[in-house]
């Protein structure tokens, strides 16, 4: 589920596609002010939490704003249930930029994350932290980005050279940021642009 994860609109279509296949009714959702959401997101119930991400998804994918919801989502992704967490971070890709001091409250979580067995959680905290656009957080996005490099995962991988542009802009717009920091991420987007232009002519 989710093989490109990301907070684009083509995504996040998909993920309303995979939503209503699932089921939370057979007819179109549409109501932003619906009361049972916030006590769904904080049921003890994995089945629960899922059924609320799933509406916001759906009210994310129609236009409606639910950011109002941060607070009680991020909670979530400390979650031990994996289909929670899949749909925790792709609400938080969605609103991370928006909302980036309440996001980067689970900053640890997002790191801790990032030793999940699992790739997918690896990548996806990756890019959610990838995604908070605070200058605070740049140096510690940059440590995650190069471990991920390193991940045996290609797809984790792939998502630490995506997630490069997003540190460069944020160091590029720090004043205090160094020379050496933003020549160093300029000198890692050309060696992978470059080993994917030979990978693809072999």
């Amino acid at each position: 589920m989710f093989p490109q994860f990301g907070a684009t609109a083509e995504t996040l279509s998909k993920a309303s596609t995979m939503v209503f296949r699932i089921g939370i009714d057979a007819h179109p959702y549409d109501d932003s002010d619906d009361v049972s959401i916030a006590p769904l997101l904080d049921s003890k119930f994995d089945s629960e939490k899922c059924e609320a991400l799933k509406r916001l998804l759906v009210l994310i994918t129609q236009g409606f704003d639910v950011s109002n919801y941060f607070p009680q989502v991020v909670k979530n992704v400390a979650s031990q249930s994996l289909e929670v967490n899949k749909l925790v971070y792709l609400y938080l890709l969605h609103y991370a930029e928006k909302r980036p001091n309440e996001a980067l409250l689970s900053i640890n979580c997002f790191q801790k994350d990032l030793g999940d067995p699992n790739p997918l959680v690896r990548a996806w905290a990756l890019r959610t932290m990838a995604g908070i656009r605070l200058h605070v957080i740049a140096p510690l996005v940059l440590v995650a980005v190069g471990k991920c490099a390193r991940d045996p995962s290609v797809y984790v991988r792939k998502c630490a050279a995506s997630a490069l542009p997003n540190v460069h802009d944020l160091r590029l717009e720090e004043h205090t940021s160094t020379i050496e920091e933003v020549h160093l991420i300029d000198l890692f987007l050309h060696g992978y642009f470059c080993f994917h232009v030979i990978h693809h002519l072999l």
